[in-house]
Order: C-alpha cells, then sequence, then structure tokens
C-alpha cells in the first residue's frame, strides 16, 4: 500500500453521518489491496471509480479510471479516465491484471453482464476486488437496483466465472444499526437553517455511532446484520460459463 492511503480519521465521525460505513469500507479494500502485494506491477481498472478514492492504496503501473457519464452522481465529481456505456466496457479482453468494483454492482440493472464483462478484460487469474451492500438507504435514485447477501454474491461470482480468495461483511450487527440510526437522523431531523445538518451530525450522529462502535465490542453478534461485503476474487478459466 502507498504510504498516503486516504485513511478516514476517527474524527470524522463528527461530520460524516456515514462515518462508520465509508471506514469499515476503507478497511475492507485496504486489506484486500495488501493480499495482493502489487509492488507497482500492473494495470488496474476503477470501475464506477466517481471521484477515485481508492487509487491511493493501488500501487501499480497503471491505473485506469472509468464511470458512466450518467448516474446519480453529478459528472462534475467523477474523474474518469473512459466513459462506459452500461453494456461492454471500452477495454479490450484479457488486459488488465484487476479490476476494483465498489459500491457499484447495485447500480447496475444487469449484474451477471457487468460480472462477465469484468471477467472478460481481466488476464487469466487476474484479481476483482469488489464490494456490494447489503443494508443500506435507497441512494443515487432512480439509479438503485439491488442490494446482494453474501451467499447471493457467491453464486453471481461462482456463475460468472470467478473463483473466491476471500470473502467477508465489512460490519457487525451493532455498528450496523447504529449506522442506519445515524443516516435515518441526519435524513430526517432538518430545519430550514444554514448548517443545521453540520449541528445534527456532529451533536446527534456522532455519539449515535460512537456508541454503536463501542457497544459493538461489547455486546454478542451473529453478524447476520451487516452494511456490506467485499470480496477478492480471480478469473478462473476452468469454469464453465452459462450461455
Amino acid at each position: 500500500m502507498t504510504q498516503d492511503s486516504g485513511q478516514i480519521r476517527w474524527w470524522q465521525v463528527f461530520v460524516d453521518p456515514a462515518f462508520i460505513a465509508r471506514r469499515r469500507l476503507r478497511q475492507a479494500v485496504g486489506e484486500l489491496v495488501e493480499r495482493l502485494a502489487l509492488a507497482g506491477q500492473g494495470t488496474w481498472l476503477d470501475l464506477g471509480c466517481g471521484a477515485r478514492p481508492y487509487e491511493p492504496m493501488f500501487d501499480v503501473e497503471r491505473y485506469i479510471g472509468l464511470d458512466v457519464l450518467v448516474s446519480g452522481h453529478p459528472p462534475v465529481s467523477k474523474r474518469h479516465d473512459l466513459l462506459f456505456d452500461g453494456d461492454r466496457l471500452p477495454i479490450q479482453s484479457g488486459t488488465v491484471d484487476g479490476v476494483l468494483c465498489t459500491q457499484v454492482l447495485e447500480h447496475t440493472a444487469r449484474p451477471e453482464n457487468l460480472l462477465g464483462e469484468i471477467w472478460r478484460v481481466l488476464k487469466p487469474g487476474g484479481s476483482l476486488v469488489m464490494t456490494a451492500p447489503f443494508l443500506w438507504e435507497e441512494h443515487e435514485k432512480p439509479y438503485d437496483y439491488f442490494r446482494f447477501t453474501e451467499h447471493g454474491l457467491r453464486h453471481l461470482l461462482d456463475r460468472s466465472g470467478f473463483g473466491i480468495r476471500a470473502m467477508h461483511k465489512t460490519s457487525g450487527s451493532v455498528e450496523t444499526l447504529a449506522q442506519t440510526c445515524s443516516i435515518y437522523v441526519f435524513n430526517n431531523l432538518r430545519l430550514p437553517v444554514r448548517g443545521f445538518g453540520r449541528v445534527v451530525t456532529a451533536c446527534v450522529c456522532a455519539p449515535i455511532q460512537i456508541l454503536g462502535l463501542a457497544a459493538q465490542k461489547l455486546l454478542p453478534d451473529d453478524r447476520n446484520v451487516f452494511l456490506d461485503t467485499a470480496v477478492l476474487a480471480y478469473k478462473d478459466e476452468t469454469k464453465s460459463l452459462p450461455p
């Protein structure tokens, strides 16, 4: 991992009502990237790159940002090198060493088609680092189509020709409930007063999230309620793909 990984700092809980989700996602992606030991080699595609928040984690020879023009994010917020038409990736088959696809799968109407395109552009044995939500509010409307269980993701990846090296849930049940409560408060406790949202975040959302993080360490948890799943997979050419 590069020296500046863009780590989310503890104090950001006072300015971010989704602090738990963002921090856990970044930790999960960072752990998977660490396992790859990239060492300045290879070409990686950031699929659905947005503002490219994970790029500092990737010590690679070439990092390509790709996004769609029309989505729930304004075009000005995207730092893409290439644009995707939603159907076929503008990348030659078998030419990239790895693909990062984080919080994107729920925004495509045909997840298996997207996974098939990722499989196509990867070199044999190439890696896929992916995250997808299980419990989160509707967002980026109307481009929000799916949520995924751990078993659903395994099924999709297997059918799309991927083997799985690692898969884990990013959060525990208690902190997930705290995060959901924080988002509820932020979205619904509103006054038409400038700066009121920042006050709510610091004075209400932050204590909820801090309490949730502390309680997560103390209370029993079967981890069946969680925010996201993080996956490290690889292109497995021994698998027969569906027609």
